[in-house]
């Protein structure tokens, strides 16, 4: 096999699938689908293998597989789902036109090119229901709808969606809905009359032991010997994300000039192979979109107040809140309070920024992250005064980007 068709990052892999039964992962999903009238919620931290674990579960089965990222308007979900299964916007019936009698005698009907006959038909169009539709064919053929990132789903969108489909449920649509972990519960928050007839799985984080298997199957099929430090030390690296450790894999082989298993023996990876300069070139490609967007803040009016840094340089509040969440490690979720003593250890004490104006420049970032579809980036939950920083890619960036070469 090819390297590429090895560790696939981003994609569906075969070789270096990993099953994880031992955690009954598989055997909770499959539990939950055939449980008939019931919303399924796969929940888990992003690009933890969602998607890939989906669609090896839902197999040859027919479903409609829609992106939350794209859903603005409850009309835009169904214009999707129509335009996926194939239903026009406008259908066309005809009928005949009745004779014309006059004085009892039939009047034959002379039609707009000249010609002359005894009726004509004539064709009406009309808009489909285009829900309504959808949810039939959907029941009818046992299609499941998908929905991934609902979270993505704008509050008052996501109450109008689970509303509409609710009736659907009860008469045996399947909908399995995708979010992050700390948003599981999004679909029952948008409508109370769910409860009980909601099945939650959560997807666990990936175990170092685990994520070593992608190496250690991948390397195994590609006839690859590759350093148990380097194997440990991608394995610290990557997240927690299967994503991550598929593309480390893969740039290895690159690296290396390993396209396929050699025919004259083993290839070997040096133990001097330089992994900083490999992880400094995936945080700048992977995650420097999604932080130039953040560090950017919302649009202002005037110009932000530069606050002065320990370090002799300055940074506004996004980036010294940025600069904070990279100083946790950065850590998956942080509360309140373990970013502002990071925060503090940054700025001078005279410029600290008072307390509402972090939770501010939070909400802020919550806000571009969700409204730039940048898979839930930065997410503030007031109630649990917590930060969720869940997209991987991004921690990676912090990681060896903005605090600097991390150390190893």
């Amino acid at each position: 096999m090819h390297k590429d068709d090895v560790f696939v990052a981003g994609g569906q892999p075969t070789v270096t699938y990993i099953d994880r039964q031992e955690l009954h992962v598989e055997r909770s999903l499959a539990r939950a689908l055939a449980t008939p009238n019931q919303i399924v919620s796969l929940a888990g931290p992003t690009k933890t293998g969602k998607t890939v674990l989906c669609k090896k579960m839902l197999g040859e089965r027919e479903y409609v597989w829609i992106d939350g990222g794209q859903i603005k308007t409850p009309d835009d979900l169904w214009n999707k789902i129509t335009a996926e299964l194939n239903i026009p916007y406008e259908r066309a019936s005809s009928h005949e036109l009745a004779k014309q009698v006059e004085g009892g005698v039939s009047v034959s009907i002379v039609s707009a090119g000249g010609s002359r006959l005894s009726s004509q038909t004539a064709e009406t169009l009309h808009r489909v229901d285009g829900m309504a539709e959808a949810l039939l064919m959907m029941q009818q053929r046992r299609v499941i709808l998908v929905i991934d990132d609902f979270h993505y789903i704008d509050p008052e969108s996501r109450k109008e969606v689970v509303r509409n489909l609710k009736g659907a449920i009860f008469n045996g649509l399947k909908v399995l809905l995708l979010s992050v972990a700390h948003r599981v519960f999004d679909a029952i928050s948008a409508e109370s009359e769910l409860t009980g007839r909601f099945i939650s799985v959560t997807l666990p984080d990936w175990n170092p032991g685990e994520l070593e298997q992608i190496a250690t199957l991948g390397f195994r099929e590609l006839k690859v010997d590759c350093p148990a430090e380097i194997v440990s030390t991608i394995v610290a690296e990557c997240q927690s994300s299967p994503f991550l450790m598929q593309k480390f894999c893969w740039e290895i082989c690159f690296d290396n000039n390993v396209e396929k298993p050699s025919l004259f023996g083993r290839t070997k990876i040096p133990d001097d192979y330089d992994l900083k300069s490999m992880f400094t070139r995936i945080a700048q490609d992977a995650g420097l979109p999604i932080y130039q967007k953040l560090v950017a803040g919302p649009q202002a009016r005037k110009e932000r107040l530069k606050r002065p840094l320990k370090s002799g340089e300055e940074a506004d509040i996004y980036e010294a809140t940025l600069l904070a969440i990279a100083e946790t490690g950065p850590l998956p979720s942080i509360s309140y309070d373990d970013l502002r003593s990071k925060m503090s250890n940054l700025l001078t004490t005279e410029m600290m920024p008072q307390k509402h104006e972090i939770t501010s420049a939070l909400k802020h970032l919550a806000n571009i992250s969700l409204k730039g579809g940048l898979s839930s980036a930065v997410d503030w939950d007031e109630e649990r005064r917590e930060v969720s920083v869940a997209d991987p890619y991004l921690r990676f960036f912090l990681r060896w980007q903005v605090r600097g070469t991390a150390p190893m």
